[in-house]
């Protein structure tokens, strides 16, 4: 089920794959990870507050309809830096684990094995050298295949109800509400400066951000859009999701920097 694998890292000028061991193009592989890098650090804040050693997913593949990935992240040693940032707090890289859209359900049903088992091999990783080392991690894809061929519904993966918040259009899902609080969703090209108020749902990190996107908002409009937030939060997602009211201009504009890099590539 799982076809490949690509490791992805924020390099000093950026994020960029690091090696593809995948039938994905090279291309395709510089459009991941900067996609999912931008998505995967959305809103996370501090390093200490990043989701790390969490299984995330599935995310589509950009220009690969029939394929989706699942992400972990975690940082590592860097070889050489001279970003600071990097030098302090480690190198945020990604491992991404490539199969095929029609195997969804299969993968779901073993997302806590495989999750458990990445996670203890991405923990054994301490520097950035062995990201980059192709043995190294075919070995890596190696024995995460054997744990998805060896593990069936019978040896006790007990069935679960497959997410039903899978990623579409990159993970973001962007909204609005008029005042009478009615739910409008806009398209991921939108110009969102001619509202007043975005809702954004990222299914990746499972958050929900209502977003000021101008300094005076009608207290009723804001409150219209947190009710809406809530409601779908729980009518959709479980209340598995955690909301996050940005009210804050630097935390708006890091927001929305970071959606102005995925519309220039194209969710």
């Amino acid at each position: 089920m799982i076809s490949g694998l690509i490791v992805t890292t924020m390099t000093d000028m950026g994020p960029y794959p690091l090696l593809n061991l995948s039938p994905i193009s090279e291309d395709t592989t510089v459009k991941l990870s900067v996609i999912g890098m931008t998505i995967l650090s959305m809103g996370a804040g501090t390093v200490a507050e990043r989701t790390h050693y969490r299984l995330h997913g599935s995310i589509p593949i950009p220009d690969s309809p029939n394929l989706e990935a699942l992400a972990m992240s975690f940082t590592v040693a860097p070889t050489e830096t001279s970003d600071v940032r990097i030098d302090q707090y480690g190198r945020e890289s990604t491992i991404w684990l490539i199969f095929e859209t029609v195997d969804r359900e299969e993968i779901f049903l073993r997302h806590g094995a495989i999750e458990t088992a990445l996670k203890t091999e991405a923990k054994s990783i301490r520097e950035e050298s062995e990201l980059s080392n192709p043995e190294t991690m075919k070995n890596l894809l190696i024995r995460i295949k054997k744990i998805t061929q060896d593990i069936s519904i019978e040896e006790g993966v007990a069935p679960v109800e497959p997410p039903h918040y899978v990623a579409e259009r990159g993970g973001l899902e962007f909204h609005t509400v008029d005042m009478s609080g009615n739910l409008i969703t806009l398209e991921p090209m939108t110009d969102f400066s001619t509202h007043s108020v975005l809702i954004l749902v990222n299914s990746i990190i499972k958050r929900i951000f209502t977003i000021q996107l101008r300094d005076s908002v009608p207290q009723r409009l804001i409150f219209l859009a947190s009710r809406t937030a809530s409601n779908l939060n729980s009518n959709r997602f479980k209340n598995e999701f955690k909301i996050r009211n940005v009210t804050d201009p630097l935390e708006r504009e890091m927001i929305l920097e970071k959606i102005g890099i995925i519309q220039k590539i194209g969710t």
